[in-house]
């Protein structure tokens, strides 16, 4: 089994790099590649750099990698600013970072049949408060855009999962003051995701 995980150098991903650690073949993708070097040696994976905003980037790691039996998009970025303070360059960031990535991932990475690929999407009353607009249009875009896309792939026999979590303290949370004190650990959010994910019959929404 060949299990891909995008953003393998942030918080999330590298949990969910350790937690399948020995149940296949982990191929570790991301922008920092020495820290996904360090984290391949450990854990007998592969490491690959590729800039997921990128087109060619993406049709590259395509090529490279084959066909995966899991995906997981834990890619993201936070960002903040109020309706009068919002710029067009942190909109572009956001739909980039969470929309975009995946965009080209569906279009380009090729699931085995039975394959399942998985997206971080975000609790609308969690982030539809002041200050987010930006972020949280940019997870009800990823949102929309893997339901639709699932219409299209459902004929291929793969699922396209959409995984709804409270906060989690990871890297994100840095430029906006620090996580809230309640956030789950990464460690805690990866165990809780692959155990719904994992389940024969998963929903295509589901909520941690």
């Amino acid at each position: 089994m060949r299990i891909l995980i995008l953003g393998a150098s942030g918080g999330i991903g590298e949990s969910l790099a350790r937690a399948l650690q020995g149940e296949g073949e982990l191929v570790l993708v991301g922008r920092r590649i020495e820290v996904l070097k360090r984290l391949a040696e450990e854990l007998g994976a592969r490491a690959v750099r590729a800039d997921l905003s990128q087109e060619s980037e993406v049709q590259s790691l395509a090529e490279e990698v084959g066909a995966v039996d899991w995906l997981f998009h834990a890619v993201g970025v936070g960002g903040r600013a109020t309706v009068h303070q919002v710029t067009v360059s942190l909109v572009e960031q956001m739909l980039t970072a969470h929309y975009l990535t995946a965009m080209w991932v569906l279009k380009y990475i090729t699931l085995a049949p039975k394959g399942r690929a998985v997206f971080f999407g975000a609790y609308p009353q969690y982030v539809r408060v002041p200050g987010f607009a930006a972020y949280a249009a940019a997870k009800a875009a990823l949102e929309a855009f893997v339901e639709t896309a699932r219409k299209e792939l459902q004929r291929q026999g793969v699922q396209l999962i959409v995984v709804r979590m409270p906060a989690v303290a990871t890297g994100l949370w840095a430029p906006l003051g620090g996580p809230p004190k309640n956030a789950l650990s990464p460690a805690e959010a990866a165990w809780r995701v692959l155990q719904l994910v994992r389940r024969p019959e998963a929903p295509n929404l589901v909520e941690v």
